[in-house]
């Protein structure tokens, strides 16, 4: 008897497969648990449908991990983490600390449970962190542990040095011969 799973049915197959079971299996238990449909052509065509549906659905979603693998691959992350004695952080940097830097440095949403963290993280320091978007896709990044004034120092340090290219980006267009042509102070008559 040829039945579509409605279920997972263990050792015989999984939800939205073509079965061919025992005719007292599948009338008896699979079509009033609910488990299974008989495959009639026109469910056939519809559970054919379904399967395509879901194999695009699957390379979108493919096509987006790697997006997101390409993004993180070899990304540096800092952590700003409050430090008691012995550079020992009060508390640990969690891996769903990592998640929300990934998503406000790099703009990409990970769901934490997807970056592995061997040991909790106690201490300051640089930390190489596997993350696993999806089955068989992997990217790495490194993450930098930093007292919280330190990291602040940097950022401020970045925001200037970003100022200072912008300034320099506008005196460039100042020195432009083009650009004073007309608001030169002499007038002719």
């Amino acid at each position: 008897m040829k039945l579509i799973l409605l279920e997972d049915v263990k050792n015989v197959g999984q939800i939205g497969e073509i079965a061919e079971v025992p005719a007292g299996y599948g009338r008896n238990f699979l079509i009033p648990q609910g488990m299974a449909q008989l495959a009639t052509r026109s469910v056939l065509r519809s559970a054919e449908l379904k399967q395509r549906l879901k194999a695009s659905q699957e390379r979108r979603e493919r096509i987006e991990a790697e997006g997101q693998a390409e993004a993180l691959q070899g990304a540096t992350l800092m952590i700003g983490a409050r430090v008691g004695a012995r550079n020992r952080l009060h508390g640990e940097v969690t891996n769903q600390d990592v998640a929300d830097a990934i998503r406000e440095e790099i703009g990409v949403e990970i769901d934490r449970h997807k970056i592995e963290i061997e040991r909790p993280i106690r201490s300051l320091g640089m930390f190489m962190l596997p993350v696993r978007i999806a089955k068989g896709l992997e990217a790495s990044i490194t993450v930098e542990i930093l007292e919280e004034s330190e990291l602040a120092a940097r950022l401020e340090a970045e925001r200037a040095e970003e100022s200072e290219e912008a300034e320099e980006e506008a005196e460039g267009a100042d020195d432009d011969p083009d650009y004073d042509l007309f608001e030169s102070e002499e007038t002719y008559a």
